[in-house]
This record gives C-alpha cells, sequence and structure tokens, in this order.
C-alpha cells in the first residue's frame, strides 16, 4: 500500500509542471518526503540555505535514523504528526555545511492528493539574521534594563514637562523616597530653590536637543541636603526630542573634600606665603615641583622661572667655602636619592643676578605611602646676619677694650691721686701759714676736681655695660637734701646767688632709695644750676606727685635757677654724653659734659625720668621723678654713725702690703690717727712671707703689686695657714672695673676698699657697723 503511494507521489511530482515552477522558483527551501521519510524531491532553496545536497541531507537522515533524542528526534516526531495530518513547526538550529550556525524555521505540512495522504513535505526558511537581530534586541534590551536598574547613580527619565517617567532605585534613594513616590512628580518638587532657575535653564536646553552637564542641590523628603552632578540627554524619536533622560550622582562627600582641600590649600599658601624661611620641593627628577614667596624672592627668582628647571644646576649649590657641590655629594641631591633627613647645615647658593647668599638649610624627604617622592628644603639667609654678629663680636671687643682701658686708667690715676689726696689731707692738719694752707687747699681742690671728673668717667662706663648696682635703703630724706644743697652753699655765697631747699607738704620724712645714686644726682643737677648762675637765685624743692599713692609715693624732685639759660635749639642736645652747651663756661669752670648724661641714665634705673625747661637768658628748670617706696613698707635700719665711733681693739697686729711708697706712707698714717701701728710689704712674696712668719689679724692688700700681686698672695695664705691664723684680708685697689671686687672676695678678701683711699674707708674697716673684723676675729679665736 505504502508502496503505491510513493509511486503515486514519486508520478505525481514527475507529471505536475505547475509543481516543478513552484518548487523551482519558491525562496524558502522545500523538500518532499514519503509517508516513510524518504527525500522524494526538493528545490535549489535548500543546497543555497544550508549547503548541503539532497542526497547529502538524505544520508544525514538515514544517519540518525535511530536516535530518538535530540533535535533530530524532535524532527521525526514532528514528521509523524504530519503524516497524520497535522500542520507543525519548529525551530531548528543546524550548522552550515561551512560551519556556520543556522537558525531555521521549519513547518512540515501534509501532502494530499485527492483525499489521500502521500506524505510531507517541509518548508525551510532561513531565519539566522533575524534570530540574531531579535538576539541582539533582546541582549541591548537587557543591558539597558541592567544598567538602568543596577546603575549606583540615580538614572531617571523625564517627559517634556518635567515628569518623572521612570527612575531607578539608586534615584529613590538618592532622594530618599519610593520609585513610586517618585513616578509622575515633578523633578521642580525635589531641587533646592536657589538651583531651581538654573536646573531650568538646563532642562529646557536638553529638551531643545542639547545635552547638559551641571551641578545642584536637592533637599531629601528626611530634609537633608545633598549635593548632585547631574547630566541630561534629550530622547530622539524619529529626529523628534520626545523627552529627557538624566543620570544623577552624589557629590556631596566630594564636594566637602575638595572644598576641604581648597580650604588646606589656601591655608597652606597662606602659611608658606607667611614665614619668613624660604622653602622649596624638588621631584625625583631633580626639578623644582614648588617655591613659595619669601624663597623666591631671596633667590631673585620669578614662579616660571624657578618650577620645572634642574634645582642643582640653576642654584649651583657649593659648601659654605664656595666649592661647588658634584651631584653625588650634594646634600640636597643625596635626600632625593636615600630619603635621610639633614640637619641645619650651612651652604652657599646662587641668585638670578649672579650674587651668592649664605644659608642655613634642613633638608627632609616627601614620603608618600612609604615612598620618597622628593625631597623639600627649608633655607635662611644668614649673609647679614653673619655681618651683624661680626659687628656685634667688633662692638664687644671695642666696648672690653674701652672698659678695660678705663679700669687700667682709674688704676694708674688712682694710685697717684690716693696719695696726693692723702697726703694734703693730712698736710691741712698740720700747723700751716695762711698762704700754705691756701697752696695746699687749692692742691686738695684741684684734685677732688680730678677726681670728680675720673668717678663721671668711670660711671658712665658701669652704667654704658649694665653693671651699675643700685642699693636701695631706707633714707632721711630732708637731711639728703640739706646735705646736697649745703654742699654748694660757699659757692653760692661768693657769687651773691640765694641757695635753699623746699620740702612740700605730705613728703615722707623717710622714703626707701638708692641714697648714693639720688645725692649723685642732686648734686650734678645743683652743682651746675650754681655754676652757670651769676645772680638770681637757685631753689631746690620737692613735691609728691599728686597721682600717687601714699603707700608708694612717687616725688618729683625740682632744681630752677635764674642763670645763662639754653638755646631752644639746643635743648635736643642736653642729656648727650660729652655735650657741652656752654663751652667757654665749661673752660672756665670745668666738667667734662657727662653730668647730665649720668643723671637721665641714673633716673631712668631708678624707675624714673628727667626733663628740662630752659629759654636763654632767664634761667632753668630740672625736674625728675622717682618713684619711692614708703618706710611702712621696709624694715627699719638703725644706721652707725662713724663719727661717735670709739676704738673697738685694744691692739691689731697689721699689716700694709703697698708697692707706692706714697700709699704706704698715707695708709700708714691714718693708721696711726686711729691709735694703731703697722708693718709694710712692698710686693705679693714680701707680704706672703710676713704672714706666714707673723700672725696678724689684720692685712691692707694691694691687688696689684710687682713680683706676686695682691690675688694670687690672698690664695696663698688660705691655702697656706690653718683657719685660726688667717688674718682679715683687705683689698686695697684702684682697678675699679665692673665685678672686680667679685674676684677679690672669691681669692679670699674679706673687704675691699677702693682707692684714693679716704680716712672713712679706714674708719669702716676698724669700726664696720656690722662689726665683720671683730666677728672674724672672734671666730679664728674659737678654732
Amino acid at each position: 500500500m505504502k508502496q503505491n503511494r510513493t509511486e503515486k507521489l514519486r508520478n505525481l511530482v514527475s507529471q505536475s509542471g505547475i509543481y516543478h515552477s513552484l518548487l523551482a522558483n519558491h525562496p524558502d527551501g522545500i523538500v518532499v518526503l514519503d509517508e516513510r521519510g524518504a527525500i522524494i524531491d526538493s528545490n535549489a532553496a535548500v543546497l543555497h540555505i544550508t549547503g548541503y545536497k539532497v542526497e547529502e541531507l538524505a544520508d544525514m537522515a538515514r544517519a540518525t535514523h535511530g536516535v530518538q533524542d535530540g533535535a533530530f528526534g524532535d524532527l521525526r516526531d514532528l514528521f509523524t504528526q504530519a503524516c497524520d495530518g497535522q500542520v507543525v513547526e519548529i525551530e531548528f538550529g543546524m550548522r552550515h555545511k561551512r560551519g556556520t550556525e543556522l537558525q531555521l524555521h521549519l513547518e512540515f505540512i501534509p501532502l494530499r492528493h485527492e483525499f489521500e495522504q502521500l506524505g510531507v513535505y517541509i518548508v525551510c526558511r532561513d531565519k539566522t539574521e533575524r534570530k540574531l537581530a531579535q538576539r541582539r534586541l533582546q541582549e541591548s534590551e537587557e543591558r539597558y534594563k541592567s544598567l538602568f536598574d543596577h546603575n549606583p547613580s540615580g538614572v531617571y527619565s523625564l517627559s517634556l514637562e518635567g515628569v518623572y517617567i521612570s527612575c531607578n532605585d539608586s534615584m529613590a534613594e538618592l532622594l530618599g523616597c519610593n520609585r513610586e513616590d517618585l513616578l509622575g512628580k515633578s523633578y521642580r518638587s525635589v531641587i533646592e530653590d536657589e538651583n531651581l532657575e538654573r536646573t531650568n535653564t538646563h532642562f529646557a536646553a536638553a529638551c531643545r536637543g542639547i545635552p547638559q552637564n551641571y551641578e545642584a542641590s536637592i533637599i531629601r523628603s528626611d530634609g537633608e541636603k545633598v549635593e548632585l552632578s547631574i547630566t541630561n540627554v534629550p530622547i530622539f524619536v524619529d529626529g523628534k526630542v520626545v523627552g529627557v533622560y538624566g543620570i544623577a550622582g552624589n557629590i556631596t562627600e566630594r564636594k566637602r573634600y575638595v572644598q576641604r582641600i581648597e580650604r588646606l590649600g589656601y591655608e597652606h599658601s597662606l602659611i608658606l606665603s607667611a614665614v619668613s624661611e624660604g622653602i622649596f620641593g624638588i621631584g625625583m627628577d631633580g626639578r623644582t615641583m614648588f617655591a613659595n614667596p619669601p624663597a623666591l624672592r631671596m633667590l631673585g627668582y620669578e614662579q616660571d622661572e624657578f618650577i620645572g628647571r634642574d634645582n642643582h644646576h640653576l642654584l649651583s649649590h657649593s659648601q659654605s667655602g664656595g666649592v661647588p657641590y658634584s651631584v653625588d655629594a650634594c646634600p640636597i641631591c643625596a635626600t632625593v636619592h636615600d630619603g635621610t633627613s639633614r640637619p641645619a647645615t650651612e651652604g652657599v647658593l646662587w641668585k638670578k643676578d649672579g650674587s651668592s647668599c649664605l644659608v642655613e638649610y634642613t633638608v627632609n624627604p616627601l614620603i608618600d605611602q612609604g615612598q620618597v617622592q622628593g625631597t623639600v628644603v627649608v633655607f635662611r639667609d644668614i649673609t647679614n646676619e653673619r655681618e651683624v654678629l661680626r659687628q656685634k663680636e667688633l662692638a664687644e671687643q671695642a666696648a672690653s677694650a674701652k672698659a678695660e682701658f678705663l679700669a687700667i686708667m682709674s688704676h694708674e690715676i688712682r694710685t697717684p691721686m690716693n696719695g696726693v689726696l692723702g697726703m694734703t689731707d693730712l698736710l691741712l692738719d698740720t700747723e700751716l701759714t695762711e698762704e700754705q694752707r691756701e697752696f695746699v687747699q687749692i692742691v686738695s681742690d684741684s684734685g677732688h676736681s680730678l677726681m670728680r671728673i675720673l668717678n663721671d668717667v668711670l660711671d658712665f662706663s658701669k652704667i654704658d655695660a649694665g653693671s651699675l648696682v643700685l642699693e636701695p635703703e631706707s633714707t632721711l630724706l630732708a637731711p639728703l637734701v640739706a646735705s646736697a644743697t649745703e654742699l654748694f652753699a660757699p659757692r653760692a655765697s661768693e657769687r651773691g646767688v640765694s641757695l635753699h631747699c623746699e620740702i612740700g607738704p605730705g613728703v615722707p620724712d623717710e622714703i626707701v632709695t638708692d641714697p648714693v645714686r639720688l645725692r649723685q644726682i642732686l648734686t650734678n643737677l645743683i652743682g651746675n644750676a650754681v655754676k652757670f648762675t651769676e645772680t638770681g637765685a637757685v631753689v631746690v624743692s620737692v613735691q609728691v606727685v599728686a597721682e600717687s599713692s601714699a603707700a608708694d609715693p612717687v616725688l618729683a624732685f625740682r632744681v630752677e635757677d635764674t642763670g645763662v639759660g639754653i638755646p631752644q635749639d639746643k635743648l635736643g642736645r642736653l642729656f648727650q654724653s660729652f655735650s657741652q652747651l656752654h663751652p667757654e663756661l665749661n673752660r672756665k669752670y670745668g666738667g667734662t659734659g657727662l653730668g647730665l648724661s649720668i643723671c637721665k641714665r641714673l633716673v631712668e634705673l631708678m624707675g624714673g625720668a628727667i626733663r628740662a625747661e630752659s629759654r636763654q637768658g632767664e634761667g632753668s628748670v630740672f625736674q625728675f621723678t622717682l618713684p619711692c617706696g614708703s618706710i611702712e613698707t621696709f624694715e627699719r635700719i638703725e644706721l652707725f654713725d662713724n663719727r661717735s665711733a670709739a676704738p673697738a681693739f685694744d691692739d691689731l697686729r697689721i699689716l700694709i702690703a703697698e708697692d707706692h711708697p706714697v700709699n704706704r706712707r698715707l695708709l700708714r698714717e691714718l693708721l696711726l690717727k686711729f691709735g694703731y701701728a703697722a708693718d709694710v710689704a712692698e710686693n705679693g712674696i714680701e707680704a706672703f712671707e710676713a704672714v706666714v712668719k707673723n700672725q696678724y689679724d689684720l692685712v691692707f692688700m694691694d691687688a696689684q703689686m710687682p713680683e706676686m700681686d695682691g690675688m694670687t698672695a690672698a690664695r696663698l695664705i688660705q691655702q697656706i695657714l690653718p683657719e685660726d691664723a688667717l688674718p682679715y684680708l683687705v683689698a686695697v685697689t684702684a682697678f675699679v672695673q665692673p665685678g672686680f671686687e667679685q674676684e677679690c672676695r672669691n681669692a679670699g678678701m674679706q673687704d675691699y676698699i677702693a682707692k684714693p683711699i679716704s680716712e672713712a674707708d679706714i674708719r669702716r674697716v676698724l669700726f664696720d657697723p656690722d662689726s665683720r673684723l671683730r666677728k672674724f676675729l672672734n671666730r679664728r679665736q674659737v678654732i
């Protein structure tokens, strides 16, 4: 039966011209099968679509005839269904004969003739390109969906009215709401008011087809302000803009970080510009990366001339002696390579103009994440500083030489003056004729004038060196002012000038000050007033400054005269050192021009101020103020009156060690006036031998003597003699350099007197109110 049907099918195929025309020209591949599945016929499209001839397809079908599973098994099932009269189809994949993959659409259609099922024909359509296009479209859609849904940035689409049509979860989260809450709303509802106008402008541009990039601030639903970076691109359909796509990123932290960096960079820039040191950085390639304004200013370069240049060759970095460093020996280059800090050292850098500058610099590595990225150099120009130090050393040497000169000159002058004044004083105590007494008195007055000049120079030197020490004590004010005034009463009387002092109401009886220096200031001012006043009066007065308190009064001392006065154009020179405003009078009466300068410095040293008012030919007023603590704030001190002192010892064994014969004689005569004899030694060796052989109680030891000076002799005495045999050593010196008294005490001296020696000095040593000599001798006896 089946054989008959197959034959009928073959006859039908071979006899039908219409069939052959249709089969040959059909674009789809057509394969005719009998009811057993054998291929009866096919058209050329099959070969074109698959690359296989019909015989090859038949061989492939026979080869898979027994296979039940897989694609060929599905084809047999479909063939069976078609043989039963059903039209079935399948998407079938196979490989082209060339090896490329094919996607075919196969349609199994029953083949009937006169209501008889003769077989099946299969229509094969090539769907490869369409399938690939569909797959690409699907993949594209999936990618877009993934990009849209899973993008960490907010992605959305807007209608031309600015209403959200779609958005991803990131966008909703960015705005702090759900997607459903956002869809259908206008973007204007979330943009901060201050950004709205600008955002509207950008959205309008996107609607016109112009892509936009901008930043805006939004307010989340929880009220938090968020900074966004927004990109808007137009959506084109058929060449027309139908909406806007948008991408929004949260840049709040980035903006804050950038602001912090900008602020930090600005602050660092301010700091680098504010420091006085020059600072520049060098990269690993040896080129300058940055430099602060002081560095550029000191080296003479502009920013663009310095940055990016090879630093070593630009600055010709050299040693402090001027010898240029090689690259290998250069400390700065070495730090770039080994990352080791170099401490402060000196070197030479060469400026743009070719001049050099001596600098002190430090070098430290620039390290980022453990890696050396370069080095930073901090330097300062010490060229002028070195010059200042050199000038300072020269000034100190000059000051030291001056002090040494003054000390030596003081010693050399005081030593003979000690004899002159001492002997004239002794001579005045003898029987003299009137004429002789006049001559001796002139010698004495001249000697004391010379000593005042010497003392002025030394006082000025001490104040200038800062070595003058004030010795405040409780002082009766009225007697001090009266005694300073009375000192010049004879001279004023000779001139017919009235001289008197006035103590104002409220001035305390006792004050605390340095009486010696206060008396020195007053005597200078009163002496000048009397010296330059030919007629009229000199008035010395003391008043309490109204604004001061009773516990700590400030006193105003005033010396007013009716003398020659001072021209207005010379008042500015009044308190300058060695300034003589009346040379002709100074030649007449003498003076160094240091008195007022010393007064000014002493007043300021005591915490006060001094000023002068004057009119030429009408007189002058000198006024100074001093803070003077009242006696209530200090413990009362009983003063010793040496004029009533009686000899404290019945007998003293005394040695005078002095190389100058006049001074030896003077000391012996002064001691005799108090009832004491003394042995003498002419140098330090004789003094040491005498003290060792004889146990003396008191030794007046000249500090400067030939053979051995008194300082050395005092040290040897301290070392050799037992403590119970040590004498009371008094240093006698004309060497009054600041600090020399302490040197004497360090050498073992117990006391100190300066030349020229006066009767009061000897009285003080013998009858010291503190009984230092008695205490020393008593302690020696106990030992």
